[in-house]
């Protein structure tokens, strides 16, 4: 039975400092855009996550316009899209296959919100496939993955 009033005895590593690692995030957008994806077209693009941070991507929004016709809400472009993402960083395929942009990326106004957030470590990339599955129609697209930049801090 230990006694309440004794104080455990210092061993060896209690007088080490262990370090605490802080961190601090701010608000940032990652890009890639497809201007002019022809019918039957496939755009292979990747997003290079800058060396000074990892980058948690959170919120996910896309836009995409025909010929860069004005549009309005009532009128937005849902482009017969196929998107695909894979982190290179560890080799994973975010999805089982490429999935209609309608089914999951929302707008600027209305964004995607990922179910877990997925962290890309810095100096990686997000690679990205589009796929243009319309019969007639060019598409100019654009893609936001929106999060925050992690900056270790000390």
């Amino acid at each position: 039975m230990s006694n309440p009033n004794m104080q455990p005895r210092p061993g060896p590593l209690a007088s080490q400092a262990v370090p605490k690692v802080q961190y601090v995030e701010d608000f940032f957008i990652y890009e890639i855009d497809a201007s002019a994806l022809a019918a039957g077209g496939v755009f292979n693009g990747n997003i290079q996550i800058l060396a000074d941070s990892d980058f948690r991507w959170t919120k996910f929004a896309g836009f995409a316009d025909i010929a860069g016709a004005a549009q309005t809400d009532s009128g937005r472009v849902i482009p017969l899209v196929t998107v695909n993402i894979v982190d290179t960083g560890s080799g994973r395929n975010l999805m089982s296959s490429a999935v209609p942009w309608g089914a999951y990326i929302g707008s600027g106004t209305l964004p995607f919100i990922l179910p877990v957030p997925r962290i890309f470590k810095a100096r990686t990339n997000i690679a990205v496939t589009m796929t243009n599955y319309s019969a007639a129609t060019t598409y100019n697209l654009r893609l936001s993955f929106i999060g925050s930049k992690i900056f270790q801090l000390g």
